[in-house]
């Protein structure tokens, strides 16, 4: 009997990339995902809790921990202006091509 081999997570992610509509989501979450670990680094760094970033910017607790844990999809431009704002930092967005693989 042949020994079945269990898949990779890259074999996996390989076959599923294939479907450019799946390729797409992944990246738009992936670049989410950047942004909101940049936000709670900063939170961190600053020393704030959750509790007070929402009170800084007038919005509750909880919706602070879902934006933290990119559980929203209310995170609209505006939202983003604010919980910036809130955290004393700056918002630099660059617009450029994509890179094309080699």
């Amino acid at each position: 009997m042949k020994r079945l081999r269990p898949k990779r997570h890259q074999d996996v992610l390989r076959n599923l990339f294939k479907d450019e509509k799946f390729r797409r989501g992944y990246e738009e979450e992936l670049e989410k995902l950047k942004i909101v670990e940049a936000i709670v680094a900063l939170r961190q760094r600053q020393k704030i809790t959750q509790k007070e970033l929402s009170r800084r910017m007038g919005v509750s607790q909880p919706f602070v921990a879902r934006l933290e844990r990119a559980e929203t999809h209310n995170f609209s431009l505006e939202t983003l202006l604010k919980l910036v704002h809130a955290l004393n930092g700056e918002l630099e967005i660059r617009i450029r091509p994509k890179r094309i693989a080699a």
